[in-house]
């Protein structure tokens, strides 16, 4: 699948150049940095060509302990359509077809085909015509669509692209770009997320966080399901193993952190509102609650970022923002990264 992971001492980094990295032999392989480890980055790996040397550097690793650090290893990783512009519509569409072609290719990566309850939405929205199974139901549509389990698919991912030669090397706390030229490459992607806000050389003022509050609980839910309201978003991704993911609330960081009880009580009360023969009970104590899920999320409200640009002498192409849809854009967020590291190949 696809076209395609050790820690040396650091060198120092040499100093920045006034002129782009030096372009690759005809002979050599084009050598591509990606910043980031989670699923924004792994995904582009995966779609990079195979004339590419690729190493991912980041902090946090598929496969590391749990930690709140990152976001890619909490998110609830349903397909659900999101909207946004013409170009982030296309990337999601892609990035579902991927995951529908892995389920059915690959039933130990975690994905499962599903099928989607979206409620709120009109039946001639942005997706019509170019979702799998599009149908009317009450209150709004339904559709084919998929559902990850991150515990699994993250470390499955890591495995193939290891085994396709992808290297993945560890990094203490990068502070800019620029510290990252010793590694020679010759194109640097940033798929860095929150980082992009403090990046000495990228501070993205437009990247901003919000705090989410989700529970894995025992349920035999296997689709999925999402209500968008005027006041609360809920979704209800089930993940085939017995459990399923309650969701839908988010707040400014700088609100005060609810307590466990409190989310559990919110959380059963809108399931049971919105799918009463899966949870019976509006009562946290008749579940079982195998996890409960508090984490930090980069928004980028204004779009995607997705362009190339020359920093201190590196050709970057920066590829972060998505916003709550890590997962539902990536891998098509990873095409059009393909596209623009092939306008720089051109180039060089």
């Amino acid at each position: 699948m696809g076209n395609r992971l050790s820690l040396p001492d650091r060198p120092k980094p040499p100093p920045p150049s006034s002129s782009p990295s030096p372009s690759p032999s005809p002979q050599a392989l084009t050598k591509v940095t990606i910043f980031g480890a989670g699923i924004t980055g792994m995904a582009i790996a995966t779609l990079l060509p195979k004339t590419c040397a690729i190493t991912i550097v980041a902090r946090d690793l598929p496969g590391d302990a749990p930690s709140q650090g990152w976001a890619s290893p909490w998110a609830c990783a349903g397909w659900a359509a999101l909207g946004g512009t013409p170009r982030e519509q296309a990337m999601q569409l892609d990035a579902l077809a991927w995951y529908r072609a892995v389920a059915a290719a690959h039933p130990e990566a975690g994905v499962r085909r599903v099928g989607m309850t979206d409620l709120g939405v009109a039946a001639d929205a942005w997706f019509h015509g170019r979702v799998p199974g599009l149908r009317e139901v009450d209150g709004g549509v339904g559709y084919e669509s998929a559902v990850l389990d991150p515990g699994v698919f993250l470390p499955w991912l890591r495995r193939v692209l290891e085994e396709q030669g992808v290297k993945f090397v560890r990094v203490g706390t990068v502070r800019s770009l620029g510290e990252l030229a010793y590694l020679g490459g010759h194109v640097l992607v940033n798929a860095s997320g929150l980082a992009s806000l403090t990046l000495k050389d990228v501070r993205d003022d437009a990247v901003v966080m919000d705090r989410t509050y989700t529970a894995l609980v025992k349920s035999d839910y296997r689709d999925a399901f999402v209500r968008r309201g005027k006041t609360e978003y809920s979704y209800y991704f089930g993940r085939g193993d017995g459990t399923a993911v309650l969701g839908g609330i988010s707040e400014p960081v700088d609100s005060v952190v609810r307590t466990v009880a409190e989310v559990r009580a919110d959380l059963i009360r809108r399931a049971h509102e919105n799918l009463p023969d899966f949870f019976p009970s509006t009562r946290p104590e008749d579940y079982t609650f195998v996890r409960d899920h508090v984490g930090i999320r980069p928004l980028r409200p204004e779009s995607v970022r997705v362009e190339r640009e020359v920093v201190d002498g590196q050709r970057v192409i920066h590829a972060y923002g998505t916003t709550i849809g890590g997962y539902m854009l990536s891998f098509g967020l990873a095409r059009e990264v393909a596209r623009l590291l092939d306008e720089y190949l051109f180039e060089m």
